[in-house]
């Protein structure tokens, strides 16, 4: 489907979304103008991958990029109080998130939209498995991976599932769901979101569109959630109550069909129970039967980074949650393990968050606390009393000290509750790290 009216379009940041929407762009017949805060110098192979273009502004998103143009697309790093998004709305300029960009051009297929602080990833990659199991050709992309430019352009499906951030919810205007998730709310992103009330409105943006027909899956359990307004038909997962989806004795059920005990989940943990259950409510709205979601929750193994054991060994078990980057991430990752038996390895780049809130479950579950990156030192401010700390500054350093003091039966645990860029290129080189120190034995400070 072509953009109304749209004829030269300015793509506003080269990461994999931006190139993705200019080649979609391009496939169209529009006229492209790019733009982005880094040099050509830094930009390493996007320019490549770019299709051919009218005009490049680098190095920063000068307003006179806006001139001729009738669309800006943005990226997901560009904030909508950006100045060059301010001017494009003062002179009249639709303005549109790269993954609305490509929902316009696709809108006939059913969507699954999930959004929430954690467990996104996990939730769309069950969903996309469920779908293929009930014999559904489906693709899942979005902030997980493949951006939803670039499916659009691969096509081969007949129906998709898109993870989608706070950075990309909060400029939608037309972009409805057949599906949409809110799974949860906590801190996170608060250096680009005001209030956590503003960030909670950036993600309800992705339900403002649906209409009666659609489903909107809340979590009945998170008291942010469970008295959302929304005009699609409300349907609730809960762990604590029977509700649409519920776990009732130990059993998932989507209402009172059951659908496999939670006990024979490949993945474990109840906040993903509570994603399975997201998930399955999802996925019977696209017609998948409990079956089809039973079999996919029997062989899923997780993804990379999420809660995942690295080596169990002389009783001691290394798990790798990378991807927990934020305080309500590391809480759910806590929950369930014996009081006193984790050596819990946090800290990077703290996002504005509230530390305290970890404090709790840290003073219940946590032996010994291993701080790590530029915000440890305020970590350790917040979380002073609740457990023995070590300030480590590197992960190297913490793992040494975690395998100097680890007993049988205990746990070390990464679970930073932070974005990792101070350290590392992302959550998945910080994993990645994590894995090599643990099985290659580190045994000294670098």
């Amino acid at each position: 489907m072509a953009e109304p009216r749209s004829h030269r379009v300015l793509i506003a940041g080269l990461g994999a979304s931006g190139v993705a929407a200019a080649r979609l762009a391009a496939k169209e017949g529009l006229t492209i103008v790019v733009t982005d805060l880094r040099p050509e110098a830094d930009l390493g192979g996007a320019l490549a991958r770019l299709p051919e273009i009218d005009s490049a502004f680098l190095g920063g998103h000068p307003l006179a990029a806006l001139e001729g143009v009738d669309l800006v697309v943005t990226s997901p790093g560009i904030p909508a109080d950006a100045e060059i998004l301010v001017e494009a709305q003062r002179r009249g300029i639709s303005i549109v998130p790269e993954v609305e960009f490509a929902w316009r051009r696709r809108r006939e297929a059913p969507l699954v939209a999930v959004t929430g602080s954690n467990g996104k990833s996990t939730v769309t990659t069950l969903i996309a498995e469920m779908l293929a199991d009930a014999g559904i050709a489906a693709v899942a992309g979005g902030n997980l991976g493949t951006p939803a430019s670039e499916l659009v352009m691969g096509g081969g499906w007949d129906a998709w599932v898109l993870e989608v951030s706070s950075f990309q919810a909060e400029l939608m205007t037309t972009m409805a769901p057949r599906v949409g998730i809110f799974l949860n709310l906590s801190q996170d992103h608060l250096e680009r979101h005001p209030s956590l009330a503003a960030y909670r409105d950036a993600k309800m943006r992705l339900f403002a569109r649906q209409g009666k027909a659609d489903a909107a899956v809340f979590n009945a359990d998170d008291p942010a959630l469970a008295g959302a307004d929304v005009p699609a038909r409300r349907l609730f997962f809960s762990l604590e109550r029977r509700a649409e989806g519920w776990l009732d004795r130990g059993i998932l059920r989507l209402g009172e069909e059951a659908v496999l005990p939670a006990g024979e989940m490949g993945i474990s943990g109840l906040h993903n129970v509570a994603n399975a259950l997201a998930a399955a409510l999802a996925a019977r709205e696209l017609g998948v039967a409990a079956e089809s979601a039973a079999r996919t929750l029997r062989r899923f193994s997780g993804l990379a980074h999420r809660h995942a054991t690295v080596l169990d060994a002389d009783g001691v078990r290394w798990v790798d949650d990378s991807k927990a980057t934020n305080v309500g991430a590391t809480l759910a990752g806590l929950r369930g393990y014996p009081e006193g038996s984790v050596h819990l390895i946090l800290g990077g780049l703290g996002k504005g968050q509230d530390f305290t809130a970890l404090a709790g479950e840290v003073r219940r579950a946590v032996r010994r606390l291993y701080l790590i990156g530029r915000d440890a030192r305020r970590i350790a401010q917040a979380l002073a009393g609740s457990a023995e700390i070590d300030e480590c500054g590197t992960l190297a350093e913490a793992v040494v000290r975690a395998r100097r003091r680890v007993r049988a039966g205990e746990t070390v645990l990464l679970a930073p509750a932070c974005a990792s860029f101070d350290q590392f290129s992302g959550y998945a080189e910080r994993g990645e790290a994590f894995v090599r120190l643990v099985r290659e034995g580190v045994e000294a400070c670098p």
